[in-house]
Order: structure tokens, then C-alpha cells, then sequence
């Protein structure tokens, strides 16, 4: 997977990943890959399962009505220490990290302690984090924008994943509103912070902000939550800042006075903690299905991160011995050849990258993935080829009679007829519109379909569908401009916004493949 920021040169290609035991544990909206045991790679991913179950209880959202495909799960890698987490994400002391992708969001997790760290410690023994808490922040922030794709300033962002991600698993339920003890000496100085800096932050941020942008975002999370003399506050406030209020406006409003909400936030902090315990009757915990990897599958493992974390153009050219040499070794093992497929790609070996996608199919002729790749090559070329778009259009056609669901193949098809300058036929359309359900996270999808409603004269619609984009408090100059469009929008001007928008073979800065959260 190509990415578009450049990351710090990684050493992990390197590593003797086969010299480990690796299971591969899968639950109904996880997989998880651990260099651990057959039991610890099983209770994570329950663990996970479980948290999940615990969201979707506390935010009303129903089971899945269909088994999901695996392109819609998130994929977990839990390998290394701390330190080799953080050579992967290209920064120091990040405990765990996750990317949101349309067809493939990730997370990547230690699996054991650094020797100089001490990743093991519980999260209320020196302020330490361990995987699982970092995980269910991580994962949280999943759930929020797959399920209520909005914008949110950053304090709540981290806020509520801070009070998600605390979630204590019980025999049979869960606790929430534990207090964040690994945020505890950031907040024994909370009162020296005013909230109207946390809700309004300088534009050039210090370590300071930063860090109280977790701890005391937890804490007024935490307080809008759980206090009854506030409820309906925090809805309100953002359903404010969607319908395009400042955050400080919104929350003036919401609020009331902000030295007030200062004091009484101050007085909650040294009060007992509150919160719900939820047990339910006759529980039965979730299964997960777990298996050794097979040594190929285990000899792709770090080629498979790598690719799957995201390269640079250089790093790309550096994967390709390794996956060559794995090929050589592994000439008919499918995960080998996948993973040689996209490191390909990802080099812009398009040529050798087809090659192997097609003999991924003479192996398993259901890999959905080699002809999404098969797709991506066709558009690749189409730059210099215009009949390339037909190849790829084909080639999505058959990924997504084998994935309905994976929203990769539904937008890949919508493209092949905008950007060959064709009117997109009404099943295109409807893919699209399907992509944007299975994937509201995903920021290209969603100014996509913002583009396509514009054209249809759904000025309205398009304003609604970018509105988290715009409304982002950190979106930047990015933000600025889509506040500009949708003002011209509304105005009745659409031509700057379709031109604007309009879907491109190049790709964008501030496209969403380029999102890394981290957590610390």
C-alpha cells in the first residue's frame, strides 16, 4: 500500500520473522495476527470482540445483519515491542497506532515489553499503556467514524477514546468511566489549564496542549457523559460545530460560561468517579477461530506489515528483493504471492505485480483482492492508455461479486466512467453511493459523492455530505477552502466546487490513506 506521507526508514524488513510462532485468531469484526501464543492470540481478539460488543451497547447501534467480509473487518498486528512499533510509525514512544482505509483499516499493536520500557506495566503503574488500552482508544476512534461520521474537534476526538478505550472488561459485561490513570499526572495540573484553551487551541500547539488534549479531553468527556446536571450539553455542542459554528461558539452556547464549566470541571475531578457497569444475563463471550500461520505465511509476515503500515516510493523499491526472495522460496503459497503483488505495485513494477496477480487466481480464483489490484494497474496505465479504463472497469466488476461489501471495487467502478469522461450508468452510481455506506470514514469516497451530487443538482446533499470535512477543526487550509465552496454552493455557484472536487488519476495530499493515529 502505497502512502502517501514519506515515514522513517524501517529495519523490520529484516528481522527473522520465522524464527516466531504467529496465529492468525478472527472474530466477527477483527482479525488479529500475534506473534504470542495460541491462547494469548485467542483472548485478544475475544477481548476485542467483547469491547466491541460493549460500543455498540452503549451507542444503540445494532448486530450486523449480515456476516461481515473481511475486507470490512479491522485487521490487527500485534508483533514486537514498543520500540519496533515505533520504527514502523516513524516516532518514538508510540505504544500503538491505527489507520481508517476504505477496505482495509489497520492497527498495530506490541506484543510483549521492551526491555527499556517496561510496555508490560499496568496502565495505572507509572503511567504505563499497555496493548489493550491502547487498542481500544485506537479502535474507538474506528467505531466513531464508521458509525457517526461527523466532524469533532480534537479534544473530544481523544476524549472519547480516552473514556471508551478505559472500558474494564467484567465476567459478564463491562465497566465504563474508569478513571484514565495513565493521564494522572497530566491532570493533577488541570487547574492551571483553562478549558477555553482546550476548547479553542492556539494554532501553534505546545507539548502542553497536546497532552491536554487527551487528559483533560478525557476528563470533560468524561464529565458531559456521566454528570446529569449537564446532559444533552455535549449534543448539542456538537451538533453546532457540523452546522458550521466555531468551537468556542458552540460551545459558549452549549455550554454557558466557560469559567463556570472551568470550576465545576475542576470540582468533578476531585470527586468520586462515576460511571456504568452493565452486566447481561446468561453471557456467553464471543468465539474466535485461531490457527498457526504456516511457515510462508509466517516468512511474508514483515513484508506483509510493511506494505500494510505504508511506503514511501524509496522504502517501495527497498521491499522488492525481499519479496522476490520470497517468491523464489515460496513459489505457490497465495499470502507470499499477495504480498509480493502489492510490494510490486507499490514499486510501480506494474508489470510484475499483473503477473502475480493473475497467478494468485490460477491458485484461488475467488482472491478478490488480485483482481482489485488488476484494477489498479488498468487505472495506472489508463494515464497514458484511455482503454485501460474498460480493463479495470471489468476487473472491479469481478472483486466486488466476490466482496458485495468492500467499498474499494464499488468507488473503483464509479472512477473507471468519471475519469474516462463518461456518464456514469445508474449501477455506477449506485456503487458509489454504496461505497459511501460501507465506508463514511473514508474522505475521498465522501468528496466523491459530494462531486456527484453536485452535478445532480443535490446542492444541499453535498453540502451535508462534506460537511465533516469542512467543519474539521483540523482540517487546515483544506477545511478553509471546502467552508469557501460550500458557501458559493449555497449561493446557487457550484462550477468552482465541481471543478473542485472532481475526481482525479493523481493522488491528494489530504487524501484519507494518508491518516495515521497514534497512540501514546
Amino acid at each position: 500500500m502505497r502512502f502517501l506521507l514519506a515515514t522513517a526508514a524501517l529495519a523490520l524488513i529484516a528481522t527473522p520473522a520465522a524464527a516466531a510462532d504467529w496465529w492468525r485468531a478472527s472474530t466477527d469484526h477483527f482479525i488479529v495476527y500475534s506473534e504470542t501464543s495460541e491462547e494469548e492470540a485467542e483472548q485478544f481478539a475475544v477481548e476485542l470482540e467483547r469491547f466491541d460488543e460493549a460500543m455498540r451497547y452503549l451507542r444503540g447501534i445494532a448486530k450486523d445483519a449480515e456476516p461481515l467480509a473481511e475486507s470490512a473487518k479491522l485487521t490487527v498486528y500485534q508483533f514486537g515491542d514498543v520500540n519496533d512499533i515505533g520504527r514502523l510509525a516513524g516516532a518514538r514512544g508510540v505504544a500503538g497506532f491505527f489507520i481508517p482505509r476504505a477496505g482495509q483499516s489497520v492497527a498495530f499493536v506490541p506484543a510483549r515489553e521492551a526491555r527499556d520500557r517496561g510496555l508490560g506495566a499496568r496502565p495505572d503503574q507509572d503511567g504505563a499503556l499497555d496493548a489493550k488500552t491502547v487498542l481500544f482508544h485506537e479502535y474507538a476512534h474506528y467505531f466513531m467514524y464508521q458509525h457517526a461520521a461527523a466532524a469533532y474537534p480534537a479534544w473530544y476526538r481523544e476524549g472519547f477514546a480516552e473514556v471508551y478505550g478505559t472500558v474494564e472488561l467484567t465476567d459478564g459485561g463491562f465497566r465504563i468511566g474508569n478513571p484514565a490513570k495513565h493521564r494522572a499526572a497530566v491532570l493533577h495540573h488541570l487547574n492551571s489549564y483553562p478549558v477555553s484553551r482546550l476548547l479553542d487551541p492556539p494554532e501553534k500547539m505546545t507539548y502542553r496542549d497536546g497532552a491536554q488534549i487527551y487528559a483533560m479531553g478525557w476528563l470533560l468527556s468524561h464529565y458531559l457523559t456521566f454528570s446529569q446536571e449537564r446532559q444533552g450539553q455535549l449534543g448539542k455542542y456538537l451538533d453546532l460545530i457540523n452546522a458550521g459554528k466555531t468551537s468556542r461558539e458552540a460551545a459558549e452556547e452549549a455550554f454557558g460560561d466557560l469559567d463556570r464549566l472551568n470550576r465545576d470541571l475542576d470540582k468533578y475531578r476531585r470527586g468520586r468517579v462515576q460511571g456504568i457497569e452493565v452486566t447481561f444475563p446468561d453471557y456467553r463471550p464471543p468465539d474466535a477461530e485461531v490457527r498457526p500461520l504456516s511457515e510462508a505465511e509466517t516468512g511474508r509476515m514483515m513484508l506483509h506489515i510493511t506494505s500494510s503500515r505504508g511506503v514511501d516510493e524509496d522504502e517501495a523499491k527497498r521491499l522488492v528483493p525481499d519479496a522476490r526472495a520470497l517468491t523464489e522460496r515460496y513459489p505457490n503459497s497465495e499470502p507470499v504471492l499477495l504480498a509480493a503483488m502489492e510490494a510490486e505495485f507499490d514499486a510501480e513494477n506494474d508489470d510484475r505485480a499483473e503477473a502475480l496477480a493473475r497467478k494468485i487466481l490460477t491458485i484461488d480464483d475467488s482472491a478478490a483482492r488480485a483482481h482489485i489490484y488488476l484494477a489498479k494497474i488498468a487505472m495506472r496505465r489508463a494515464k497514458d492508455d484511455p482503454s485501460q479504463f474498460l480493463i479495470a472497469r471489468q476487473e472491479f466488476a469481478k472483486a466486488n461479486r466476490l466482496e458485495p461489501s468492500n467499498p474499494v471495487p464499488l468507488n473503483g467502478y464509479y472512477l473507471t466512467y468519471r475519469l474516462a469522461g463518461e456518464t456514469p450508468p445508474e449501477n455506477a452510481l449506485i456503487a458509489l453511493e454504496q461505497a459511501y455506506d460501507h465506508a463514511p470514514f473514508a474522505s475521498d469516497i465522501r468528496t466523491n459523492l459530494a462531486h456527484l451530487l453536485l452535478t445532480e443538482g443535490r446542492n444541499a446533499e453535498a453540502i451535508v455530505v462534506l460537511g465533516p470535512l469542512m467543519n474539521d477543526p483540523h482540517a487546515g487550509k483544506r477545511g478553509e477552502k471546502l467552508r469557501d465552496l460550500a458557501e458559493k454552493i449555497e449561493q446557487g455557484d457550484t462550477a468552482e466546487a465541481i471543478s473542485e472536487l472532481a475526481p482525479s488519476l493523481e493522488p491528494k495530499e489530504d487524501g484519507e490513506e494518508s491518516e495515521v493515529r497514534k497512540g501514546k
